[in-house]
């Protein structure tokens, strides 16, 4: 509520007035004539006059010009009422009036008037405070700094204190750069010269500067400075102001569109899953600034993450790398149990999931880890380590979610294309067999048995019975193949049950090792095998003795006379690996992804007349499969391994006890 004194000689106007001003909740004084009026405003110092210019012993304009003429009184507003002198007549002007009202006057009018002066006067008793500069910039969310033309600072706002430090605003101008670590937006250094406020110093209009900067804990900030010269009157030089805007927001969100765009081009056009991970990694690593990412993939024979890709920067640091990871442990590990992202601010904190090898050995301040997901499963990890402090921020964790699931749509699509094409490729397969591996006994039974039929009966007997040999070979042949096709096709439908059991592995390789020495020492082939102690796996023992005979048999088989079969059974991570190495010729590498497909026999196995049908590989690949294993083959320089992991332990049988 203000006071507000009117002085009228007309009391009709006079209590108009007052009625006015009442209405806008405001107290009043009125008085009749001007020395009156002037009394009340020594003694009450209201916060409007409202003055009639004609009045007894002191007139409207007079009294204006002595209300002015007080340093006391000289910011009060005075609002002049006239009948006689136009409104913008100079005498209201040179006696200082705030709005001079001409009469006659409406009660609108009136009103606009005594809130416009009240209003006015307020902001102007705001604005001449002496905090109000310092109020209003110590309110801002943009960073004020203000220097002299010797770049002493001589105002640094609330904004800026809390990023800079309180110290910040006793740093010289000139020590900026090196005490603060300032740089360009692309991390080159800033120089003194080039600071905004030195170039608006200088003459200079600056507009959109950018500037890196860390904050007091460390985190880098992306400004954006506006910076001018401060001139007085005479044009002289006293000064430069800047206005640092903090467009860190705006930055990333750019950055992680950029790093998004990055990692869909590289799933688009890569060729297989090994290259599209690398390249992923990297464009994830540059676009974000992360010197160090990798990625894990569950492994479904051990239950574990192993390593599957790695980015490292130039000139970074490389960390030690755990051969695997279960559940849980680590940080790899605890983003996989809980299926979400784990941000670890600091990595040598007394709660980082960080192992502390990898801690100890880091010079790295934070890392994160974020799940891979193929549909609900997690099927791998994706974490990274960083130099500066990593906060979990929403838009990231946005982000990596989407490009992880891009990682896990992209490794599902190219399992489902692999099935397809080994569903196309089975098809084609058998049609291969019809035309091939069943006609070529068929014709040696069919033409055998015509040539024994034709034979006159004087034929000696020693001669049928070489036609006869044919005939029982190609038979038997054609049997064997039948059985295998058969056999595989029941372990393929699930419709052979096996008869699982604690298998000491160990044992089995050793029977089979045994069995394989006399047929390879008549070609002067030595069987040398590496196992280690009891090896016990869940399993169907003749199926997986099965396994290692087929193995143990293309290895001698393929293997040039007075060569080495290497076996080798080692067991890590609830993983028991057994690998058989030989030092034949192997296949040409284009034939390499075909190896484990029923009928596919190498084209230097055909042409060298090496026997065999092409199931053995499909049918070992099958029960180790049926085992929730895996079988891979691997080309040497020369030779081939053949690579079978298996569980140690019945996952699925300990889940559904109790």
């Amino acid at each position: 509520m203000a006071l507000v004194v009117v002085a009228e000689d007309n009391l009709e106007h006079q209590r108009l007035i007052v009625k006015v001003v009442r209405r806008l909740h405001h107290e009043v004084v009125t008085v009749s004539n001007g020395m009156a009026a002037l009394d009340a405003v020594r003694s009450r110092r209201p916060d409007l006059v409202i003055a009639d210019v004609d009045m007894p012993e002191l007139d409207g304009v007079r009294l204006c010009q002595t209300i002015r003429a007080d340093p006391d009184t000289a910011a009060t507003p005075v609002a002049l009422i006239t009948g006689y002198l136009p409104a913008s007549d100079p005498e209201h002007r040179l006696a200082g009036a705030t709005v001079v009202v001409r009469k006659p006057f409406g009660v609108q009018e009136l009103t606009d008037v005594v809130k416009g002066c009240l209003d006015g006067a307020a902001t102007s008793a705001v604005a001449a405070s002496a905090g109000f500069v310092d109020a209003l910039l110590h309110t801002l969310d943009v960073g004020v700094v203000v220097c002299d033309p010797q770049g002493r600072l001589l105002l640094l706002n609330r904004t800026l204190r809390a990023f800079f430090g309180d110290d910040s605003a006793s740093v010289p101008l000139s020590e900026w750069p090196s005490r603060f670590v300032l740089r360009h937006h692309d991390g080159t250094r800033l120089t003194a010269a080039e600071l905004p406020l030195s170039r608006a110093l200088a003459g200079e209009a600056v507009e959109h500067a950018d500037m890196l900067a860390y904050d007091l804990q460390q985190r880098p900030h992306w400004l954006v400075i506006n910076a001018h010269g401060i001139y007085d009157v005479d044009g002289a030089l006293i000064g430069a102001v800047a206005a640092v805007h903090d467009v860190t927001a705006e930055y990333r969100a750019h950055r992680y569109q950029q790093c998004k765009s990055d990692v869909l081009e590289v799933l688009a056009r890569a060729p297989d899953a090994g290259t599209a991970a690398a390249e992923m990694l990297q464009a994830i690593g540059l676009r974000l600034e992360w010197p160090y990412v990798r990625l894990w993939l569950v492994d479904p024979v051990s239950d574990r993450l192993l390593p599957a890709a790695i980015f490292t920067a130039p000139d970074s640091q490389p960390l030690p790398v755990p051969s695997s990871f279960e559940r849980g442990h680590g940080l790899a590990g605890r983003c996989w149990e809980r299926g979400e992202p784990v941000w670890v601010p600091d990595i040598h904190g007394p709660d980082s999931p960080v192992v502390p090898e990898i801690a100890d050995a880091a010079t790295y301040r934070a890392a994160g880890a974020v799940p891979v997901r193929s549909g609900t499963a997690v099927v791998g990890v994706l974490t990274f380590f960083s130099c500066e402090r990593q906060e979990p921020e929403p838009a990231i964790a946005v982000l990596l979610a989407g490009i992880t699931g891009h990682i896990g749509a992209y490794l599902e699509r190219r399992r489902a294309e692999d099935l397809a094409l080994q569903l196309a490729a089975s098809v084609e397969e058998y049609i291969a067999l019809v035309g091939h591996e069943l006609r070529t006994p068929l014709t040696s039974i069919a033409a055998y048995t015509e040539l024994i039929t034709e034979s006159p009966d004087t034929t000696p007997l020693s001669e049928v019975r070489k036609l006869l040999d044919v005939v029982v070979r190609n038979t038997d042949q054609l049997r064997a193949l039948v059985d295998q096709l058969l056999d595989l096709a029941a372990l393929e439908s699930g419709q052979v049950t096996l008869d699982t059991a604690p298998v000491d592995l160990s044992e089995v390789v050793a029977g089979a090792v045994a069995a394989a020495r006399p047929a390879a020492g008549a070609r002067g082939i030595a069987v040398d095998g590496d196992r280690t102690g009891r090896l016990t796996v869940p399993g169907d023992g003749p199926r997986l003795r099965q396994v290692v005979d087929h193995l143990l048999d293309n290895a001698v088989k393929y293997s040039p006379d007075g060569a080495t079969v290497t076996v080798t059974l080692t067991g890590a991570d609830d993983v028991a690996e057994l690998a058989v190495t030989d030092t034949g010729a192997g296949v040409p590498a284009e034939e390499h992804p075909h190896l484990l497909r029923r009928l596919y026999r190498g084209s230097n196995a055909r042409h060298h007349g090496i026997p065999g049908v092409g199931l053995g590989l499909a049918i070992s690949r099958a029960i180790v499969e049926r085992h929730r294993g895996t079988l891979t083959i691997a080309m040497g320089q020369p030779g081939t391994t053949a690579t079978v992991r298996l569980p140690c332990t019945d996952r699925a049988a300990a889940t559904a006890q109790p």
